[in-house]
């Protein structure tokens, strides 16, 4: 069985919060719903696209109002995910040398199925080994039976699990797997180390390979 490293997507391989609030700012002014700033939505995403959708829409919001924002945001941004996105500095070839060594990376991402697959064309071809996103039947993250069933997909035995949010706190508790937090991504390292005082904080692609590389050696004891 190969190792793997298990990957969050946005915030953490990709620098999507711009795209994602731009998107939704659209959806909201589509239905005539105010906008909000791009940096307001770093407290908003991680946790599906649902409720970031409920975040993003005024209070008093109808449920039916809702439905359309969301409809026009998965629209919307799912013709985004099939541009090339941003990917942080220095990602691309540590994945690739991760891959070279032959260690599976994978991405386990509540976004939909469909938007996970078509970022895995248009900005993560042949770096990853699998991208899974939200899929009938299965709970979002930070529940981990969709991060299971990849793992035991791929037949592979994790090493770590690199994420950027509470969420991605939770999931590395809930599989059991050592974890890494970046801060480049939707959240700062005060509130990383607010909702986990122990948490491994890496801030660059350098700093993430060294720690990875001490987690893939404590695998092969």
């Amino acid at each position: 069985m190969k190792p793997l490293i298990l990957f969050d997507m946005d915030g953490t391989l990709l620098n999507s919060v711009p795209t994602i609030g731009e998107s939704c700012n659209r959806a909201l002014a589509e239905n005539g719903l105010p906008q909000h700033p791009i940096p307001a939505y770093n407290g908003m995403v991680g946790n599906g696209m649902r409720v970031l959708i409920g975040r993003a829409c005024p209070a008093g919001a109808t449920e039916e109002l809702r439905q359309e924002v969301l409809a026009a945001y998965d629209r919307i941004y799912t013709e985004e995910c099939h541009k090339p996105g941003i990917i942080y500095p220095g990602i691309p070839q540590l994945l690739q040398k991760l891959r070279a060594q032959g260690i599976l990376t994978a991405v386990i991402t509540n976004k939909p199925q469909p938007q996970a697959d078509a970022l895995r064309e248009s900005t993560f071809r042949g770096m990853l080994d699998a991208i899974w996103g939200q899929r009938e039947g299965f709970p979002l993250k930070p529940d981990p039976t969709l991060a299971k069933a990849l793992i035991a997909e791929l037949g592979a035995i994790p090493a770590a699990y690199v994420g950027d949010s509470q969420v991605d706190i939770a999931l590395g508790k809930n599989l059991g797997l050592s974890t890494v937090l970046m801060t480049w991504g939707s959240r700062t390292p005060a509130e990383l180390l607010a909702a986990d005082p122990n948490a491994v904080l890496a801030s660059t692609a350098g700093e993430l390979e060294a720690l990875l590389e001490r987690y893939l050696k404590d695998l092969q004891k």
